[in-house]
């Protein structure tokens, strides 16, 4: 219990220390935002968006601490997600976002974000993969619910990194839109 809580306020203070922000209309505060500028080589994702060194995207991240209080199922993951990329798409068109081409997400929860329409990919580099991957298993591993099932502990997984282009979340929007009404 104790590493539980050092684990969240590590992560606290790191969103903190960021900026990170929760998505504005968020119904889960299930994942953060950042904006960023890109400073990689490029990349293509799979709707033809080429992402360049200088381009402005934003990052996201899941709030881990407040996973406990959501529920984590498969499917319920995916309904949260694509909430939250619906509502980002309603931040997109904001002057202070405008110019923002892509969405970068590295994960664990690779599969998801591909069913979501993220292209992914694997890291370059073996050992930035082994770095984020052990982290992010650590971050599982003690805020995992109690009441997961144990047949899944001690699995690790390995962390991908995703890209989701503006355009991909604009029909995203305007999905879930068109589902509300």
């Amino acid at each position: 219990m104790a590493v539980n809580k050092l684990v969240a306020l590590f992560d606290k203070t790191l969103v903190k220390h960021r900026g990170w922000k929760h998505l504005p209309g968020s119904k889960y505060n299930f994942l953060y935002f950042v904006p960023e500028v890109y400073k990689g080589k490029d990349v293509i994702i799979q709707d033809g968006t080429v992402i360049r060194k200088g381009d402005k995207i934003l990052e996201i991240h899941i709030d881990n601490p407040n996973l406990v209080n959501l529920e984590t199922g498969y499917s319920s993951l995916f309904i949260m997600l694509k909430d939250e990329l619906a509502n980002l798409g309603r931040l997109l068109p904001e002057k202070e976002y405008e110019e923002y081409k892509a969405v970068l997400a590295i994960t664990l929860l690779y599969r998801l974000a591909t069913r979501a329409g993220f292209t992914v990919f694997e890291f370059e580099s073996s050992f930035n993969r082994k770095m984020v991957s052990l982290g992010e298993n650590i971050l599982r591993a003690t805020l995992r619910k109690e009441k997961e099932d144990k047949s899944k502990k001690g699995k690790k997984r390995i962390a991908k990194v995703c890209w989701i282009s503006r355009e991909q979340i604009m029909s995203i929007k305007m999905e879930e839109e068109i589902k509300e009404k």
